[in-house]
């Protein structure tokens, strides 16, 4: 190659570098640069690089020049790599620019961001809060599905498993990673906050499962209440399995237990009422302490009930404004467990108390069974010789008053009745409670 052909190279290799450094001074001073003026530089480049393969030998000058101008579009890398519109990916498959075009992988070629040091700890945290996630899910959605909850409970869980379900792809395989970088970048998130963003929505998330998580009461409270609705209007096979529900979402909802203690107690499946009450006792329910504390009577096992009963009037005394109605069976109960245990002076003041109680104005309006206390007095002064006149009167209130209704009335309106015939007495017809 003679020296005017080498003039003629080098001619057009200051030329193309000119160009180069054009275009690129001309995205320095751009704000924002534009996705044109970026293609216009790699072209540029493509254009050097090709008269450059063509060109020797090259001087030094020309070289410090060439070092100069890629150093100063590495410069630009980060801004051009956030630059709205510009996917380096897509321009390479598009393209097909040679392996060693370097500056089509500027996302390879930008410095570190400051924030970006920290995207370790960030990773470290978006994995135990993904990890956290899954747990909350585990625990959640069997609680709903399982306990077969319905369409409610499908909704409450099918939008965080979804999102969490999503979330995992984009952490654990390629393309999710690059669809939930292509979403951050579409949000217009800088690259250098995308760790950051990776976390925020993994909390998101967290914040979320945990705010579903802590309404399970408030969830448990709405389906036991539904299940009492069944229960008044008979419905005992919809009441029970809605009663389950509300348990599985809060087995610490006393009030269910009880609920559902009571509906097995209608159905006489008194091991289960038994094991029920017993949950809602352990929660100082006084109706259940007071229910559970019945059956043990009934079982003949007042030893057991006596406590149960004292701990209910423990409990009721903290209480702003006791119930009339279970004051008048606590009382009543405690005199029948007494009366059990043949403690007559003991059964008798409980049960007297319990009859003043029933008397009064508020206790006729709100008392159904004031006829049991009135029975059960009339039981324990029939073993007392001395005090069979007062048995009969007994008798007589204990018929007026009791309720066929009534499991335990309906037994002792029968005695009520034999008694008094063998008395000469009968049951006023007018009062009697059918």
């Amino acid at each position: 190659m003679d020296s005017s052909q080498l003039k003629i190279i080098g001619s057009g290799l200051e030329t193309t570098l000119s160009s180069y450094e054009k275009v690129l001074r001309e995205l320095e001073a751009a704000e924002p640069p534009k996705p044109e003026q970026i293609l216009a530089v790699l072209n540029a480049r493509d254009v050097v690089q090709a008269v450059w393969n063509q060109s020797t030998p090259i001087s030094t000058n020309t070289q410090q020049k060439l070092l100069k101008l890629d150093n100063l579009l590495r410069a630009q890398a980060h801004r051009i790599t956030q630059t709205k519109g510009v996917n380096l990916s897509q321009y390479r498959s598009s393209f097909s620019p040679p392996e060693k075009a370097w500056w089509w992988r500027l996302e390879t070629e930008a410095p570190p961001h400051f924030w970006d040091r920290w995207d370790w700890l960030w990773r470290g945290f978006t994995v135990a809060g993904w990890t956290a996630n899954l747990g909350l899910l585990i625990d959640i959605v069997p609680r709903f599905i399982g306990a077969g909850t319905g369409l409610p409970g499908t909704i409450a869980v099918a939008f965080p498993s979804l999102i969490t379900l999503l979330q995992a792809r984009s952490e654990l395989t390629k393309t999710g990673q690059e669809g939930f970088n292509r979403l951050l970048k579409r949000l217009g998130i800088p690259q250098h906050f995308h760790e950051e963003a990776r976390f925020g929505s993994t909390a998101m998330l967290f914040v979320l499962l945990v705010a579903l998580r802590a309404n399970f009461p408030a969830f448990s409270d709405m389906y036991n209440k539904k299940g009492f609705e069944k229960y008044q209007q008979g419905q005992f096979a919809g009441a029970e399995s809605i009663y389950q529900q509300a348990l599985a979402l809060d087995p610490d909802n006393f009030e269910a237990h009880y609920n559902l203690a009571v509906l097995y107690e209608d159905l006489q499946e008194f091991d289960k009422a038994k094991t029920q009450y017993q949950f809602a006792v352990k929660g100082k329910f006084i109706k259940a302490q007071n229910n559970q504390a019945r059956l043990h009577i009934i079982d003949n096992k007042p030893d057991l009930a006596i406590p149960l009963l004292l701990k209910g009037f423990n409990n009721f005394a903290n209480q702003d404004n006791p119930s009339i109605a279970i004051t008048y069976t606590l009382y009543k109960n405690l005199g029948w467990a007494f009366s059990k245990q043949e403690q007559t002076q003991l059964a008798e003041k409980f049960l007297k108390t319990a009859i003043q109680i029933g008397n009064s104005s508020e206790g006729i309006e709100k008392i159904k069974a004031r006829g049991s206390a009135h029975c059960l007095l009339a039981q324990l002064f029939q073993g007392q010789p001395e005090k069979q006149a007062e048995a009969v009167e007994q008798w007589q209130k204990c018929c007026q008053l009791g309720s066929v209704f009534n499991p335990d009335e309906s037994k002792w309106l029968s005695s009520a009745h034999k008694k008094l015939k063998e008395a000469g007495k009968s049951c006023d017809e007018d009062n009697l409670n059918l």
